[in-house]
């Protein structure tokens, strides 16, 4: 009888000490994974790229708008530019401007000097595009000049990109009054086909 006794507590003891053994190897397997596993990024940007699949550029045609000879009324230059998304596109665009026209008739209505600091576009179709402050200082003015040039930009932006409504022009991040003297510029304009030719 103790024998049989026995050996059914030497059977549960053991029971009990391997359930123990596999409790404890169980507790050590996810507190390790918790404790020891590398911690997960919290920056949006990071986020961002492992949500978003990256997209490859695309070309696409565009009319570009530079004043004629005479410095009267804007002309469409087609070119091709590469983006992936609105954003892009809107960068690609006025860079393009800044380059100038290709073709000799053409006359670039925007400043030498002036460079493209930053560009945004919000849900209401209002894309912003931040210039350095030589876009007005080195304007060389008159209301004519002013005219194209502000429309040279907003009618890139505008006629080529449908998500695009209106263009709000800024100077280091802030509206400006003018840019050289003549025409507001402290609120986003539409397209104006009146001075296209």
């Amino acid at each position: 009888m103790r024998s049989w006794r026995t050996t059914k507590r030497k059977r549960r003891l053991w029971l009990l000490l391997a359930a123990a053994v596999a409790l404890g190897f169980a507790a050590a397997f996810f507190l390790g994974k918790h404790f020891f596993s590398a911690p997960e990024s919290t920056t949006p940007h990071s986020k961002i790229r492992d949500s978003v699949p990256v997209q490859a550029a695309s070309t696409r045609k565009v009319h570009l708008y530079f004043a004629n000879r005479e410095g009267r009324f804007l002309q469409a230059e087609e070119r091709k530019i590469q983006a992936t998304d609105t954003g892009s596109a809107i960068e690609a665009i006025v860079s393009a401007l800044l380059e100038g026209p290709e073709d000799a008739k053409l006359v670039s209505t925007i400043p030498a000097g002036s460079k493209l600091l930053h560009t945004f576009i919000t849900d209401d179709g209002t894309a912003y595009v931040d210039f350095n402050p030589e876009l007005s200082l080195l304007h060389p003015g008159g209301v004519t000049a002013e005219r194209l040039t502000i429309y040279a930009i907003v009618n890139s932006l505008v006629l080529n990109l449908d998500s695009v409504e209106r263009v709000q022009l800024l100077l280091e991040g802030k509206p400006a009054a003018t840019l050289a003297g003549h025409l507001d510029i402290r609120l986003a304009r539409t397209a104006n086909l009146l001075i296209v030719r």
